[in-house]
């Protein structure tokens, strides 16, 4: 076979070192910039500035009201190195969300997506900031869902919280994050064990449907 032939080709493995090392490099540039937000740009492959919203009268949104101003504009929260990681194209929307340090009992706004964190609030106050009005969104258009796992020490966390008699217990958001809902057998439970009961319950009911089916087909070939 001819060596320059295009099936003779042997392409080389990705390497998955320099990916990491590129990785770390961005994720380092994002966590220590101090005049601006960064975030990833899947386009030019570099971390670039996200754009603070503004309100129509040109004042910063904070980040309690991110949720409201994301249903009613066309604003989405930072991309994040998943959109590197895995080589997608698209905008990778990170997850915006407060969460209170055990600590100091004080009340972070955190950007994350799947390990890393950001606390976002600390760029609020920052007068070098890039800001800008997000268009409205039309009338029937709504934001997309946002996937994240939360961590097993917010799980455990969270836990500690629910269970604590010292305190009023736990709001609605931080209640999903614990826990699970089964829709096909209605239980619900602690949401790492969950995401397995949930795979085997699916597996099973998909099982069945197929034997259902294998069991009409037969039916039907005997009634012919």
């Amino acid at each position: 076979m001819d060596p320059s032939s295009p099936s003779s080709t042997i392409t080389a493995p990705p390497d998955y070192h320099e990916t990491a090392l590129t990785l770390a490099r961005l994720a380092t540039e994002a966590m220590t910039c101090k005049f601006a937000l960064l975030h990833y740009d899947s386009v030019s492959k570099t971390m670039i500035e996200w754009y603070w919203p503004d309100d129509e009268e040109g004042k910063k949104v904070p980040p309690s009201n991110f949720e409201k101003y994301r249903d009613e504009r066309k604003f989405q929260y930072p991309c994040c190195l998943c959109a590197f990681s895995t080589r997608r194209e698209a905008y990778t929307e990170a997850a915006v969300y407060p969460w209170r340090d055990k600590a100091t009992n004080k009340l972070y706004w955190n950007a994350r997506c799947t390990s890393d964190t950001l606390k976002i609030d600390i760029h609020y106050h920052r007068s070098s900031l890039v800001t800008f009005i997000y268009p409205l969104r039309g009338e029937h258009e709504k934001p997309c869902l946002i996937q994240l796992e939360w961590t097993r020490r917010e799980q455990k966390d969270l836990m500690a919280k629910l269970d604590s008699s010292i305190g009023d217990g736990i709001t609605a958001t931080e209640f999903r994050i614990l826990f699970r809902h089964c829709k096909l057998c209605k239980r619900v439970g602690a949401r790492p064990v969950m995401n397995h009961h949930i795979l085997a319950c699916s597996g099973g009911v998909q099982k069945q449907r197929l034997k259902q089916k294998s069991r009409l087909f037969v039916i039907d070939e005997t009634t012919k």
